[in-house]
Order: structure tokens, then sequence, then C-alpha cells
């Protein structure tokens, strides 16, 4: 047992061969296989939940998509919630895939207030209500998206629930323009109860989804589908590239959704749900909150969530460490039992040591760590591993190219 503490990379024997190959444990020398729900199933880790992280160009995104891609050769299925860089779309090309790309011009349309797929296991009356609940979060995330997080007044949330009622008894597949127009024109009772203005203010919030920076994108009904049979389906936001830092909130609302009414159906098969670029989703309120329902319900729903970010640093953007937000936000590395750690710098070790479980002998691996190598942190076990790849798949999973030009 000291033996084991004081060097714990050369006395591990293994997670055995069951599993995706990712490639060679260091100190082991041998192979190095992984797939969360076998480890689960063994009682290796307690949850199926990843995080990444990785400074740039130490091969953080390559272990990222070698696992998500090999994956899906031995029958597991991928969804990527948001794709910003467009680095995610020749990986599902190229493993048969689908892409649905939103952004100012593109013809694609996707409703955020689509049904999505209908769980077996569901009688009306509960799939009637898991829509329901689910659209009026939506609307309540984007208005108060407007309103930089203000929260909405009861009459406003009486006037939005009636506007929702009546865009629902015209039409079972709602638009958000409709529920717009039910707030500018309500009904005669509608009116009665909240008054000739009580939905004013909640229109003109809700109203930029439509005519604002979003406009054209999640407006009318959905030109495409999900296909929860493809082996990978991406939603490529990099369209956006540019837009502010509302309109992507905005985007990210819509598009989490839209997409999460498509992969929380238990009867879907197991997933791999990524979330790149995960700073920037973190300190979104309303992403966070769906995140963190999803790493709740992950083993019901058979999803393994995919977070990658660049440091846990970067959970200074979401605040303090007295901010509930930044504390739910380091809640969800901390409950992930997996955590892959390639190469950080020397100033970040201290919050990476803290949040991530790390040892002194782990932290000093992790500050020397060469590009492609990391540290795998599965369970209570800790790995050495270098990532291995092939000729192709480092043509399709590279994001150097503008570099090397």
């Amino acid at each position: 047992m000291t033996f084991a503490a004081a060097y714990p990379f050369l006395t591990e024997s293994g997670l055995g061969h069951e599993g995706t190959y990712i490639g060679s444990d260091v100190f082991g020398s041998g192979a190095f296989s992984y797939d969360p729900w076998i480890l689960y199933d063994k009682g290796v880790i307690s949850g199926p939940s990843i995080v990444v992280i990785g400074t740039v160009g130490t091969g953080k995104s390559m272990c990222a998509k070698s696992l998500v891609a090999r994956s899906i050769t031995l029958g597991r299925k991928a969804a990527v919630a948001s794709d910003p860089k467009g680095e995610w779309v020749p990986v599902a090309r190229a493993v048969g895939g689908k892409v649905i790309s939103v952004g100012p011009g593109r013809r694609t349309r996707v409703n955020p207030l689509d049904t999505g797929p209908r769980a077996s296991d569901l009688s009306n009356a509960q799939w009637q209500a898991v829509v329901r609940q689910r659209r009026r979060q939506l609307l309540v995330a984007l208005v108060s998206l407007m309103r930089q997080g203000a929260p909405l007044l009861p009459v406003e949330h009486t006037a939005l629930d009636m506007a929702l009622t009546e865009a629902v008894a015209a039409n079972a597949t709602p638009t958000l323009p409709m529920v717009l127009d039910r707030l500018l024109d309500p009904a005669p009772e509608t009116r009665k109860l909240v008054g000739p203005d009580g939905g004013t203010s909640v229109a003109h919030s809700l109203r930029r989804t439509v005519s604002g920076d979003l406009e054209g994108m999640f407006d009318a009904p959905s030109t495409v589908t999900f296909d929860a049979d493809a082996p990978m389906m991406v939603m490529d936001t990099s369209g956006l590239i540019g837009a502010s830092e509302q309109a992507l909130s905005l985007a990210a609302a819509c598009s989490a959704t839209w997409l999460e009414a498509a992969i929380t159906n238990p009867d879907g098969g197991k997933r791999l749900v990524v979330y790149d670029e995960g700073w920037r989703m973190l300190a979104d309120p309303y992403m966070l909150v769906k995140m963190s329902e999803q790493w709740r319900l992950a083993r019901t729903y058979g999803i393994a969530n995919l977070l990658i970010m660049h440091k846990v640093a970067d959970l200074n953007e979401i605040g303090d460490s007295t901010s509930g937000y930044r504390q739910k936000a380091l809640g969800l590395l901390t409950e992930a039992d997996t955590r892959i750690v390639y190469r950080q710098k020397h100033d970040s070790m201290r919050l990476t040591k803290e949040a991530l479980g790390l040892t002194a002998a782990e932290c000093e691996q992790v500050e020397n760590l060469p590009k492609g190598v990391g540290l795998w942190k599965v369970g209570s076990r800790s790995f050495i591993v270098a990532n291995r790849v092939t000729t192709d798949e480092l043509e399709v999973f590279t994001t150097d190219h503008r570099m090397l030009e």
C-alpha cells in the first residue's frame, strides 16, 4: 500500500482490454482501453460522466475525438451539443454521422419547441407534462437571458404560460413566433387575468429571437430532424462566430433544448454527449442548469457526458468562490468520475489539484506531460496514457490545418 501511494503509475495493473482502445499506458507499457458503461457495470466508476482538461496544443481535442469516433465503431452513438469552431463536422462525416448547421443566412431551421422522440414508458399525460415543462423552461430562459438574468414577475410568468397554452391549442407543435403573437395579442380571458400590458414586456424580450440576432434560425418549423439512429449528430454553431455574447447564449439555449428533447430518451441507446468549449457553456446559467440535470440523470438516459475545457481557472469567469453558479459548475467537474488532464501550466495547478483531487505525484506529472499524453483519473485509479492515432485519423482529428498551411 505504501509503494502504491508513493508510485501510483508503476503499480497499476490496467483496466483490462474491454472498451475503446485509446493508446498505451506509458508506465505499464500495455494497451489502454476505456468504456464508461463497462467500467460502471464493473463498479470501477460510480458515474459515466467525463471531463477533459488541457491547454491549447496539448492533445485534449485529439483524445476526445479518438474516444468518440472509436466508441462509435463499437456500437455507441454520439451527439455534439454545440460545435462553435466546426471541428467536429469532419469527424461526423467520417463516421457516417449527420451535421445540423445553424447560423445567419443558412437554410437550416430548428424549432426549439419541437416535442422530440417520446419514451415508450410514458403515458399520454406524462408525455404532455414533460413537453410542456421543457417548453416553458426554454421560454423563461430566453426572456431571462435578454434581461441579463433578471427574473420574471409573477404576472409575466402567467402571461407566458397562457401564451404557450394558446399557441399549443392552435398548433400541436408551436413555434416561437406563435407564442410571441399570443403575448402581443392575448385572448380575452388572458387579458382579463393579466391585464392589458401583463405580457408586453415579456413579448419585447422574446422578440429578439424572431427578429433580432437569431432571426431565421429558430423561428420556424424545423427543416431538419434529429436522427436517433445516426451514429453521430453534430450541432454546428460555427456560423455564429463573431456574434454577440447574448446571441451566442440565446442560440445555445435553443440548440440545447432541441437536442435535449432528442437525447434524453431511455430507448435511444448508449450515447456520448460532447460539450466542447465547456467554459462558455458553464458560464451560461441556462446551459449550466441543463448540464447539471443531464449529469444527474446520465444513468437513466444511458448517456455519458463529455466536457472539454482548457483549465479549471476558466471557472473564475463565472464568479468568485461565493458564487452559486461557480459552485454548481465546479460540481460538474468533481462529480465526473473520469478526469483526463493534459499538460497544465504551473500557475493553474493549485486549482486543478483541488478541483480534480490530484495527488502531489500526479500534479508533478501533469506539469511536464508531452503533447499527446494525458493523466487519466478513472475512479480512484491513475494512468499516464499516450493517445495513439492513425494517419487517417490524424487527417480528420487535427485542428492545426491552418497553422500548417
